[in-house]
């Protein structure tokens, strides 16, 4: 994704709010935030982050990108989202939904999309099945049960497992949901699983995630009879 890098003026090592941006880690697209999402904050390396009045996670980051977590228990419509910057205090509102899905795409656009038997990669050049587990790699699904704190890597066996109604659809068809839980091992992702159906056309097809009503971003699975 292109991205300009904030200027200074009128003060060498500043900061300014119209500089930073605030988009999904999945996709870097601007929308909501939801409960438990990964954010990256673009333009500078902050500090002390703040969702309201609770802290958020401070995530591994660079001079010109932070990403942070939200916490699990958030409410409400919306979210004043502040953290130092340049020693300054910087605050920004942000929409708040219950959820606000997003897969995990690489930066050619193709989803973290894993093969549920072996763990291997999909792609074009590894296509999934028909009827094979596809498990995709997403942040924005919410609240989870039993409550996980942020910035803590998710267990590894039962892992807590998504409030909000989770569907996945392939060209518009619904597909049978296996789990839609934290992905284990990792901080702030989920996991979703689901099973193609039995005969599939080949080639490319949309897919797309819905979490409580809200749809995620579009994504093609490349995929083989």
């Amino acid at each position: 994704m292109a991205f300009t890098k904030p200027t200074c003026w009128p003060r060498p090592g500043c900061a300014r709010s119209r500089d930073l941006r605030v988009v999904h880690a999945a996709d870097y697209a601007v929308r909501p935030a939801a409960p438990g999402a990964l954010l990256s904050i673009l333009g500078a390396r902050v500090s002390d982050v703040r969702a309201g009045d609770r802290p958020a996670s401070v995530l591994p980051s660079t001079a010109s990108e932070t990403h942070i977590q939200l916490p699990y228990d958030l409410t409400g419509t919306g979210v004043s989202l502040s953290f130092l910057a340049a020693n300054q205090r910087i605050s920004l509102g942000l929409p708040l939904q219950p959820s606000s899905p997003a897969i995990f795409i690489d930066p050619d656009g193709s989803p973290l999309a894993l093969d549920g038997e072996t763990g291997v990669l999909l792609d074009a050049q590894n296509p999934a099945r028909a009827g094979a587990a596809v498990q995709l790699l997403l942040s924005g699904l919410g609240r989870v049960s039993p409550d996980w704190p942020a910035g803590q890597p998710a267990p590894l066996e039962n892992q807590p497992r998504v409030i909000a109604d989770v569907k996945a659809f392939l060209d518009g068809t619904p597909l049978e949901v296996i789990r839609a839980t934290l992905a284990p091992g990792y901080i702030g992702f989920y996991l979703v699983e689901v099973r193609l159906p039995a005969i599939v056309n080949r080639g490319p097809s949309e897919f797309v995630v819905e979490a409580g009503n809200f749809l995620s971003n579009r994504v093609r699975l490349h995929l083989e009879p």
